[in-house]
């Protein structure tokens, strides 16, 4: 017989608690303890290292994404579920970035619940999700961008400073991004701003009909002509993102 896996569970509902304690502990995996605040999780993590965290977002005292950012510095890294009734695309972005396993909206169903719990050691590994950098390197290669043009590259670290950060966008890209990225590469930041604008005017000359609603939708149009640096930077990052959500959700 296998050794039962540990569980902390956080919440701030009695009846909740008990009823997903009982549920977990019927399959006969899982030994569960309960906790009610952040600050109550820290201390039983820390005094248990528990295997599995099942958090709610919202807790007293200690919100569960805090929680889970001091767990980290402080070096514990349980495998996470993090659970809430409310979900935002900053909520589930701040999740991936701490490295939660899954995210569950509330409601949701106990098998399902179990199922992750269960996946996070007992299904085959998922396939490794391909770094940031090689997916946006996908992306560029599918909007026919050769790579062996200097705007490629700028393109490609601007996407990646934009998804890290999005309100790069807002502040200026003429005073904030195209100068980093002249910064990084020793060049300036007229050349950058040229090098992209000829890059996406290649790629838009060169991309199929297919590509431009794959990964622009509505917004661009070969009929409207091509996107802005800015624009073209925005809706690239923005759909990595949107990517991350989805792979958070599932």
């Amino acid at each position: 017989m296998e050794q039962r896996r540990t569980v902390l569970l956080a919440d701030t509902s009695t009846e909740f608690r008990i009823l997903l304690r009982e549920a977990m502990e019927k399959t006969g995996e899982f030994w569960v303890d309960v906790a009610q605040t952040g600050d109550e999780v820290l201390e039983k993590v820390q005094e248990q290292e528990p295997d599995i965290l099942i958090m709610d977002v919202i807790l007293p005292g200690l919100d569960g994404l805090s929680a889970l950012r001091e767990l980290q510095e402080l070096g514990y890294a349980p495998m996470t579920i993090l659970t809430s009734a409310f979900v935002s695309d900053q909520t589930l972005a701040e999740a991936t970035e701490l490295g939660a396993a899954y995210f569950l909206p509330k409601p949701f169903r106990m098998d399902t619940l179990l199922d992750r719990m269960r996946n996070l050691f007992w299904e085959k590994p998922k396939a490794t999700r391909p770094s940031l950098k090689a997916r946006v390197t996908h992306m560029l290669h599918d909007a026919g961008m050769p790579a062996n043009i200097s705007g490629y590259q700028y393109l490609r670290e601007a996407i990646l400073i934009t998804a890290a950060d999005p309100s790069v966008l807002n502040k200026a890209v003429t005073k904030i991004l195209y100068p980093e990225i002249a910064r990084r590469y020793g060049t300036t930041a007229l050349r950058v701003e040229r090098c992209i604008r000829s890059a996406i005017e290649t790629a838009w000359d060169r991309a199929s009909p297919e590509t431009l609603p794959k990964y622009f939708g509505c917004t661009v149009s070969s009929q409207r002509g091509k996107p802005s640096n800015a624009e073209f930077i925005a809706l690239l990052a923005e759909r990595l993102t949107l990517e991350d959500d989805q792979a958070l959700r599932a």
